[in-house]
């Protein structure tokens, strides 16, 4: 089994590709493991499993560094709402992107 960030051998060896220690390395840190004593598939599992109460935590980290210097529009406001924020910021700020968009520059 193969995928971007993990290869599986047909002993059942399992090891990370460079591109999924840069993709999960930060999230694993946050539950204490460290990717090289992940050996088989199984133990992917349940240490992805072990780090599910620090997923959002982490996607926060990665979107606000995606986010950095960039500047602060009212889509990335939005964006940011949809996937952090609650529902009355989120319809908010839609309401606001629609209203934005309706306006017409003559």
């Amino acid at each position: 089994m193969q995928t971007n960030d993990f290869i599986v051998d047909e002993q059942g060896n399992f090891r990370f590709t460079k591109i999924g220690l840069a993709n999960q390395s930060g999230l694993l840190a946050k539950a204490n493991i460290r990717p090289g004593d992940i050996k088989t598939y199984k133990q992917y599992i349940q240490a992805r499993e072990a780090c599910s109460p620090y997923f959002l935590e982490n996607l926060r980290e990665e979107f606000g560094q995606q986010l950095e210097g960039k500047p602060d529009t009212l889509e990335w406001q939005a964006i940011r709402s949809i996937v952090f924020g609650s529902s009355e910021e989120r319809d908010a700020l839609i309401a606001k992107v629609k209203r934005k968009q309706s306006f017409k520059i003559v």
